[in-house]
C-alpha cells in the first residue's frame, strides 16, 4: 500500500485511529463510505463526528408521514446515521456540540443543518435561511474547540475530512472541512482531505470497489435522503441520478498544488 493509506491503517506508533469529520447525516457513507469499510474490514477502528443533524434535508417522496415534523426528521436521520454507521463498522460516534465533542465549560449545542441551494450544475451555495443556531452561522472558533476537545478526549492518529471544495459546495461541507483544518493544525494531528472531484488532480486515487456492496447496505439505511437504484447508481431526494464511485482520492493537508 502506499504511504497515503499506510498512515491510515497503520497509524503512528502502531496506534491506528482514523477520525472522520461529516457536515449531516448520509455523509459518512456517500463522502467517505469506500474508505470507512476498507478501514474496517482491516480490523481499524475508526470515529465518525456528525456536525449537523440535517434538519435542512428533504426527504424522499413516501418514506414518511406528511405530517411528520421537524423534530421528528431529526430523530428519523439520526436512527438512519446509526444504521449507516452499524453498516460501515464505525466504531466511536459524535455529534458536534455534544460532550464529548464540546469545548469545556460550556453547555450542550446543537448545530443546525444551514441548507444550500443549486447555483450551476451540481454545485451548492447558501441557502436563504435565517437560523442563528446555523452550523455556518456559529463562530468558527466555538466549532474548532469543540473538535479540538473531541481529539484530546480519543486521540485519533488521523483527522480524514473533505478538502476545500467541500464536496459538492454545501456550505455546511465547507465549513466542516474549515473547522477541521484548524483543529488539526492547533493539535498537530495529520489529516488526510477526501477529493471532491473524480479524478482530481493533487490526490492520490484507490480502486476500493471491493467495499461496495458494504456502501450499498449503508447507504440503503438512509431512505429519506436517497434511493438505491440497479445495484450501482443513487437517485438523490433531488431528484440526481448518481453512479456509485469504486474508487477515492486522497492527499495529506498541506498537499494541493
Amino acid at each position: 500500500m502506499t504511504d497515503l493509506l499506510d498512515l491510515l491503517s497503520a497509524g503512528r506508533g502502531g496506534t491506528v485511529w482514523p477520525l472522520f469529520v461529516h457536515a449531516h447525516p448520509d455523509d459518512e457513507t456517500l463522502q467517505s463510505g469506500l474508505l470507512i469499510a476498507w478501514l474496517a474490514a482491516r480490523q481499524v477502528a475508526c470515529d465518525v463526528v456528525t456536525c449537523t443533524r440535517g434538519e435542512q434535508g428533504e426527504v424522499v417522496d413516501g418514506v414518511l408521514p406528511p405530517t411528520i415534523t421537524p423534530d421528528d426528521l431529526v430523530r428519523v436521520r439520526m436512527r438512519e446515521l446509526t444504521g449507516a454507521l452499524d453498516k460501515l463498522g464505525v466504531a466511536g460516534r459524535f455529534m458536534l456540540g455534544t460532550p464529548p465533542a464540546r469545548a469545556g465549560g460550556l453547555e450542550a449545542r446543537h448545530y443546525h443543518d444551514s441548507g444550500m441551494r443549486w447555483v450551476a450544475p451540481g454545485l451548492a451555495g447558501p441557502a436563504d435561511v435565517d437560523d442563528p443556531l446555523a452550523f455556518t452561522a456559529a463562530p468558527l472558533e466555538e466549532a474548532v474547540d469543540d473538535l479540538l476537545a473531541l481529539i484530546a478526549e480519543t486521540q485519533p492518529s488521523v483527522l480524514v475530512g473533505y478538502d476545500r471544495h467541500g464536496s459538492y459546495g454545501h456550505p455546511d461541507h465547507r465549513r466542516a472541512h474549515e473547522v477541521a483544518v484548524a483543529a488539526a493544525r492547533s493539535s498537530g494531528v495529520p489529516m488526510i482531505e477526501v477529493a471532491s472531484a473524480e479524478d482530481a488532480e493533487g490526490f492520490e486515487w484507490f480502486d476500493l470497489s471491493a467495499q461496495l456492496p458494504v456502501v450499498i447496505d449503508a447507504l440503503r439505511c438512509h431512505a429519506t435522503q436517497l434511493t438505491v437504484v440497479d445495484g450501482d447508481h443513487i437517485v438523490h431526494v433531488g431528484g440526481q441520478r448518481q453512479e456509485l464511485p469504486r474508487k477515492v482520492g486522497l492527499r495529506p493537508l498541506g498537499d494541493e498544488n
